[in-house]
């Protein structure tokens, strides 16, 4: 078992190299639709997840990217996400499961909320993080791109404990936490990159 102390910082190294993976995407996508040629959607994505999953491999014993060879990919739920991270809890050393979206739905801040939430109920049992950001264009109130969290969160925005949902405008907890992504420039094309890493 981890201390408090190992943990935390722990998570500290997580966090930062889950905001330096997603860079790592946003810059790919932007590099992959910028000047004369266009390239298909898929491409771009493709192009964005492998440079992620490339990035990703310096850091982690086990890198998942299971949209990777898969040219029509259906976003996963919240749920879907945890079950995920649950299987890959049981493989020794860091793991990082990287996956993209390009579907719209609800905000990335509310997928990460609903994460940490859902996680909260049933620990994971191991030091764990979840980004899910957009690249690209957001037209998005708080200028987010998205959010990030850890088994800290919920504490953090529901002291009383207390936890009956995510809220309506979850950008706001996040904002004062800390935990929002800054949006980055526009771009003629969007996608969503949900990480989950386990240390």
């Amino acid at each position: 078992m981890m201390s408090h102390e190992c943990s935390a910082q722990t998570i500290i190294e997580m966090r930062t190299i889950a905001k330096q993976l997603f860079t790592t995407g946003v810059n790919a996508l932007a590099s992959a639709v910028s000047g004369t040629v266009q390239l298909h959607p898929r491409t771009a994505q493709l192009a964005c997840l492998g440079a992620v999953s490339r990035a990703a491999v310096r850091y982690f014993e086990t890198v998942l990217a299971p949209h990777a060879a898969i040219p029509h990919v259906k976003s996963v739920t919240t749920s879907e996400l945890v079950a995920q991270a649950r299987s890959a809890a049981y493989i020794e050393g860091p793991v990082a499961i990287i996956l993209c979206r390009t579907e719209k739905g609800q905000s990335n801040e509310h997928r990460a909320l609903s994460f940490a939430l859902e996680v909260e109920r049933s620990p994971l049992h191991r030091p764990w993080i979840f980004l899910s950001g957009a690249t690209g264009h957001r037209q998005c109130r708080s200028g987010s791109a998205g959010a990030i969290v850890d088994a800290g969160t919920c504490s953090w925005i529901w002291p009383s404990g207390k936890r009956s949902g995510v809220p309506n405008n979850p950008s706001s907890f996040l904002a004062a936490s800390g935990d929002l992504l800054p949006a980055d420039p526009m771009s003629s094309y969007s996608m969503s990159v949900d990480l989950i890493i386990l240390g």
